[in-house]
């Protein structure tokens, strides 16, 4: 094993708990008084915890698409293919998104407004593409590997 391998299973391991600490918060951490349904206190934290988790993930992977360009740049076609294509599927999906206030009673915060109802609908959907897209690239390979 090299020293790489072992420090990226350390960071492994520390995200895993970490958010294991948040999961117990959220579950066990009791609830919001007085609220008109069962809300977990740490709700907020957890979310953000999440946020912090694609964030990072997204960062790491453009900083090293970025490194694989610059060290091998004959392979630069084929990740701008990709990074196109992947333009492509959140385009689709912003072009299909609604943005139609939703009748929603006894919510008065600020989030049912155009914008947010856009962008909700276009990660969906960005989802749901790539969901179905790795669903049928497994189906492929499976059946692919059968007529070998």
């Amino acid at each position: 094993m090299t020293k790489l391998s072992k420090i990226l299973n350390i960071v492994l391991y520390a995200i895993l708990a970490v958010t294991l600490v948040f999961a117990g918060l959220f579950f066990f951490g009791g609830e919001v008084e007085g609220a008109a349904y069962p809300t977990p206190i740490y709700t907020e934290s957890f979310l953000n915890w999440g946020i912090a988790l694609v964030i990072g993930t997204g960062v790491v992977t453009l900083l090293f698409e970025v490194v694989r360009l610059i060290i091998n740049p004959k392979n630069a076609r084929r990740s701008l293919v990709s990074i196109a294509l992947i333009a492509l599927v959140v385009f689709i999906a912003y072009s299909l998104s609604d943005a139609t206030i939703l009748d929603l009673p006894g919510y008065n915060g600020s989030d049912n407004v155009p914008s947010m109802l856009i962008l909700s609908d276009t990660f969906l959907y960005t989802m749901y593409f790539l969901f179905g897209g790795s669903f049928l690239a497994i189906i492929y390979t499976e059946v692919s590997r059968m007529f070998r």
